[in-house]
């Protein structure tokens, strides 16, 4: 299912007839791609999301998976932007400096949002800095706004937090870790991720060491680089998202770790087997929650553990992982349960 806001948006992407056009399709947007004509005409769609880009490549002839990053498309040379706005302000700041330096002028912007999201004030934002007088039009529970490019007001430059660069967000064993805005949780170490590291820590000092890790769902890397003692063979990272895939690989460059990191949708692209996994799948997908999102990962997991191997789960207390994992592991083991986690042991 999606929100009324993005279903506008499909209907006026399919309603638009001539002009180059290009779409910012973050996670919203997976379920509109099925309803959009094959080889869409003149339609450009950048995602920071694989299954999103993966998705996208039967309805458009141009599509590019990366973290938003217009730099192939020639400034001023679009006619309209697409855009159901995204949950994290500099990202949004970021697609709304984008899709002013590739628009045309006389170009269009087209906006749209829940209300609850603060859809208004990035209308007001964007029609300010592209120096037009268009304001918010309310339908239903949304609102939605078409904006045209005029001169670009510098002042008016919105502050997307210098988006694309990677910086120092803290220490691990006395070396920075890499970072950036649009990982979720990108300028701290989740309370979760540090309790599994903590556990699987701990059930390694008892037991013979694994030789094979795939970190699933890596984030920016951090439950690598905090079990980098372990004397593994192998390391894989994966991520769906294109921020993630990219401080990830910074970070083990940094932390001098050998290791393959691998864009997938919860590792559904995968192949090979590990003896240990790590997962904190994400429980929040865009605006809202997504319980569904842990099932994909216990999956995926149950494919890719190794016989006698270990997969160690956290995740919200009011997750049923008991229940959700008994399909895939004959083995399923509480080992704590504190802060609002709760850390699994999984084996098949």
């Amino acid at each position: 299912m999606f929100d009324a806001s993005s279903q506008w948006l499909l209907n006026t992407i399919r309603q638009t007839g001539d002009g180059k056009c290009l779409w910012f399709a973050d996670e919203n947007t997976l379920p509109l791609l099925q309803s959009l004509p094959e080889n869409f005409k003149n339609l450009i769609i950048i995602s920071n999301r694989f299954d999103v880009a993966d998705a996208a490549k039967s309805r458009s002839q141009q599509v590019l998976f990366n973290d938003f990053d217009a730099s192939s498309i020639e400034s001023a040379s679009l006619d309209y932007v697409f855009y159901r706005i995204s949950k994290e302000k500099p990202l949004v700041n970021h697609l709304l400096k984008t899709a002013g330096r590739v628009l045309k002028p006389g170009g269009t912007l087209v906006l749209c949002g829940e209300k609850n999201e603060g859809i208004k004030t990035v209308i007001d934002k964007a029609a300010h800095y592209f120096e037009d007088t268009s304001k918010a039009t309310k339908q239903g529970n949304f609102y939605y706004a078409f904006i045209q490019r005029h001169t670009l007001q510098e002042s008016a430059t919105p502050d997307d937090s210098d988006y694309p660069r990677l910086r120092p967000a803290g220490q691990l064993n006395g070396i920075d870790w890499m970072s950036k805005p649009g990982i979720f949780g990108w300028n701290k170490i989740d309370e979760g991720s540090a309790l599994l590291v903590d556990q699987a820590l701990g059930f390694y000092q008892q037991h013979t060491p694994p030789e094979r890790l795939l970190d699933l769902g890596c984030g920016y890397g951090y439950l690598t680089l905090a079990t980098s003692a372990l004397p593994v063979q192998k390391r894989v990272l994966t991520d769906n998202n294109a921020a993630a895939l990219i401080a990830a690989e910074a970070n083990c460059l940094q932390h001098h770790l050998t290791a393959e990191v691998i864009a997938a949708d919860a590792g559904l692209q995968l192949g090979g087997n590990f003896d240990l996994i790590l997962c904190n799948p994400p429980f929040h997908q865009g605006f809202g929650t997504d319980g569904d999102l842990t099932d994909k990962f216990l999956q995926q997991a149950h494919r890719l553990l190794s016989s006698g191997g270990n997969a160690f789960f956290v995740v919200n207390q009011f997750i049923p992982v008991e229940r959700k994992a008994a399909p895939y592991f004959r083995h399923i083991e509480k080992l704590t349960q504190q802060r609002g986690f709760q850390v699994f042991r999984l084996t098949q």
